[in-house]
């Protein structure tokens, strides 16, 4: 039998929401835990959770589901603010009264609305889609996450929600990556001078472990870094290297097609010890090989593949290998292009270790890290 229901439960927003997600109107189970999506067998929350990393069941509760929604820019409220209906029965509704968005888009910078249901998205169009065209904001039908919804198994919903989430969960993580970066660089800057150097030495003894068990029939091509500000200081491990007779590499950040791209560029002991090489002594900066008559025959490139070991400066690290550099990407774009043998070691100190770094599907963790 059909009662008329009317919207009771609060809207969740603030000024930095991004997104706006819309049911339909809450179910009896809702209704009675005074939250959205409240029925145990409804998969919303299971959803948020396998979308921004969570364990199963983190979001049980009102409060920890409010601070997530805040926390990850989401707003959350439905299309209807009354109609008649039978139960939870969204194909039952009939004289539909339609809330006022303007109370969430006229606060919050709303870049797109999702909507959990066939229903829900048809409603939306019918009542708020002339107000989204006119503000530019992208409207999104989803599958209901609804046990009703029987034919849709959790991955399946996970997958459908994915993309539409994506600009959401990419900000968040940028969000996360750009604090983590911050508190990393500021407990490593802490290290005093002598503690610094002291176990930058004990790193690089155990870098030149490493080296001495390459299984390389010749002498061992090695790629390092020239050390900013605090980073862990290879210059030990460096002149051991020269002296086993290994070739060493530097990176070199060079243009092509005007966009900046990493190189490895070979520097004999003579010229690193005088440092004339300007991608040693500014290692940022970008190098032109073509100013100065001798610049690419003194420090000829190396190519990826002839790379036996390398040494990758770290912000922050996590136990299962991930790692967060300063946030070029010079990296991330360079090491896929190393050779499967080659022996990929990340550097950096102990207090750079995080409980976990944010990361994408398509990050891969370094096989090794070495830390003192």
């Amino acid at each position: 039998m059909s009662e008329v229901v009317t919207h009771t439960i609060e809207p969740v927003f603030d000024r930095r929401s991004r997104v706006l997600v819309l049911g339909t109107m809450p179910s009896p189970a809702s209704r009675e835990v005074g939250f959205y999506y409240g029925h145990p067998q409804n998969r919303f929350w299971r959803v948020m959770e396998r979308l921004f990393g969570l364990a199963d069941y983190a979001l049980v509760d009102n409060d920890a589901r409010t601070a997530f929604l805040l926390e990850r820019r989401i707003a959350l409220w439905d299309v209807l603010a009354a109609c008649s209906i039978e139960g939870a029965s969204d194909a039952s509704i009939a004289d539909p009264v339609p809330n006022d968005l303007t109370r969430i888009l006229d606060t919050a910078p709303i870049e797109r609305v999702i909507c959990t249901g066939g229903t829900a998205a048809r409603l939306c169009r019918r009542f708020d889609g002339e107000l989204l065209r006119e503000r530019g904001i992208e409207l999104i039908g989803l599958p209901s996450t609804s046990p009703a919804n029987a034919r849709m198994r959790l991955d399946d919903l996970v997958a459908a929600y994915a993309p539409a989430f994506a600009p959401v969960r990419k900000a968040q993580q940028a969000d996360a990556k750009r604090v983590m970066r911050t508190t990393a660089l500021a407990a490593r800057d802490a290290i005093g001078a002598d503690e610094r150097a002291q176990r930058s030495r004990a790193i690089c003894d155990r870098l030149l472990d490493e080296l001495d068990s390459l299984p390389t029939a010749g002498p061992a091509t090695v790629a390092v870094y020239a050390a900013m500000r605090s980073e862990v200081d290879l210059d030990p491990f460096i002149r051991a290297a020269y002296g086993h007779g290994a070739r060493v590499a530097f990176p070199a950040m060079e243009r092509e097609d005007g966009v900046p791209l990493m190189r490895m560029r070979a520097v004999d002991e003579r010229d690193y010890v005088a440092r004339p090489a300007p991608f040693i002594a500014r290692p940022v900066a970008v190098f032109d090989p073509c100013e100065g008559a001798d610049a690419a025959s003194s420090f000829p490139l190396v190519a990826a593949d002839e790379i036996d070991l390398i040494a990758v400066p770290l912000v922050a690290f996590d136990v299962r290998g991930n790692r967060l550099g300063y946030g070029g990407g010079n990296y991330d774009r360079y090491l896929p292009q190393l050779r499967q043998d080659c022996r990929v070691i990340g550097v950096a100190f102990a207090e750079q270790q995080v409980a976990a770094v944010p990361t994408d599907p398509h990050d891969r963790p370094l096989p090794r890290i070495i830390s003192a």
